[in-house]
Formats: structure tokens, sequence, C-alpha cells
């Protein structure tokens, strides 16, 4: 595609066939205040991740992980991995489930949002990608402001409901009803946006695939599309999130990484 830029519309609708998947913060050691919390709703939308990554891998799809640096400014990929599930990490069964295949892309980060000062916006370019699918933790933070960043720079999102966790459920509903409002994310399901990905697949534990795993039997098969009738549920269960959710400003982007404990200002 040369040196071009590519034209998006936050306000089209979402198209697999012209996105990327992007996981945040997925391989974590969860060494911070709240982690614990975090990891026991990160499990659940962890395998739903590794469903939704195996079917972009399906179908040549890009995959992109987006990850904090944890201040590591050394690190590449394998130290990351290797720091994320080293012995005595809490967060060493979340890595082990969606460590990265030879076919993924790979972004460090130094701060929240998965484009601020990373090369993800040339990459995406590259890609030719016009919507982002974006899952992963935490929900009301990293997620949420690399969502609102997509949203600015014109890309159509999904940002589905069973794929991000943060701490609290309150936390994760109030994020996701902010980026359907505000980012004009869809935040359908996993399981409701792709149904011919039946909910007894789900592994219990989750996968870690690369090119020479064998494919799901389904993966070949055209995508349903979506009835009058189950559209007006989406829509009125979308309504009744935003409606529900507590109304609450969310701080701006700020330069602190959330896995590094900020230092107590000098009197």
């Amino acid at each position: 595609m040369g040196n071009s830029t590519v034209q998006t519309d936050s306000d089209a609708p979402f198209e697999f066939s012209r996105s990327a998947l992007l996981i945040v913060d997925m391989l974590n050691d969860l060494e911070f205040d709240g982690g614990e919390a975090l990891l026991e709703h990160a499990m659940p939308a962890a395998s739903a991740i590794a469903q939704l990554r195996d079917w972009y891998h399906a179908r040549r799809l890009p995959v992109i992980y987006a990850n904090d640096n944890f201040g590591r400014w050394h690190a590449d990929l394998a130290k990351i991995i290797e720091h994320c599930r080293r012995v005595g990490s809490r967060g060493a069964a979340l890595s082990d489930g969606l460590l990265p295949g030879v076919e993924d892309y790979f972004v460090l980060k130094p701060r929240h949002s998965a484009f601020y000062e990373t090369p993800l916006s040339t990459l995406i370019e590259k890609l030719g990608v016009q919507a982002l699918a974006v899952v992963g933790i935490g929900g009301d933070d990293c997620v949420l402001r690399t969502a609102l960043d997509a949203q600015m720079r014109g890309f159509s999102l999904w940002v589905p409901a069973d794929g991000i966790a943060s701490q609290t459920p309150l936390r994760n509903q109030r994020a996701l009803a902010c980026m359907q409002e505000v980012a004009k994310a869809d935040i359908t399901r996993i399981d409701a946006r792709l149904p011919e990905w039946n909910n007894t697949q789900r592994s219990h534990t989750m996968s870690s695939h690369d090119r020479k795993d064998i494919r799901h039997p389904d993966h070949a098969a055209p995508q349903r599309p979506e009835t009058e009738n189950e559209r007006k549920g989406r829509k009125a269960h979308e309504s009744d999130l935003t409606d529900e959710a507590v109304e609450e400003t969310f701080p701006a982007s700020d330069p602190v990484s959330p896995f590094i404990p900020a230092k107590t200002p000098e009197p």
C-alpha cells in the first residue's frame, strides 16, 4: 500500500475482513495492588480471547499483542514472557494460555494506551487495517484508553463484553458503557458475534496454538448474518447496559505506567 494513509471511519460498521485483533496486556505478572481481584475476572475472559485469537488465525487476519513493558526498558518479547511466566508470578497461568504465535505481531508499550509512544499506528497502516477488535485487561484502564485513542484515529471498534476484564464487574460495566457511547464501539459478546463457534468448544484451559496446530473444523464456515430479532435484542441489551452504568468521569491518559507504583512526591 506504499506510504498512503489508511482512510478510516469510526462510525462505519465493524468489518472482520478489514480488522485486526488487538490483545492488550494479557501477558502480565499481575504483581500490583488489585492484581489478585483482576486475575479472578481475567481468566474467563482469557478463555474467550483464546478462541477469538484462533478464529483470527484460521482466517489469516492479523493478531497484535500490545503489552506493558513493566518498566523493563531493555526487555524484548522473550524477556517479557519470561518475566510474566516466572515461578511465583501471580499472572503465570494467565500468560501461559495466551502466548503469541509465530504469525502474531508484538508491540511493547510504556504507558496505558497501546497507541502512546509505540509503533502501533505505523504497523496498522502497513497492514491496511481499518477496524480493531480490542480485548484484554484492565477493561477500565488500558483497554479503555486504547479504545478511545483508536476512536480518535477513526477506527471502527469491536470491544466484546466477554473479552475484557477489570478488577470488579461494575468497573468493567462502566468501561463498556463508556466505550460504547463515547468510542462508538460494538460491545457484542464474542459468542454472540461469532455464532458458528459453539460454546461447548470453549476450552476450560486456554490454548497457545501456532500455525502447526489443527484448525477448528468450522473455521471455513461462512458467518451467519444477524437476524432482525437478534439485532433488536442486541441493541436492547446494549442500551440497558448503558442505562445501568453509573455515570463516572474517566481520567484522561496520563504518563504513569499502570503496573509500576507511582513515586511519592517529595515534600
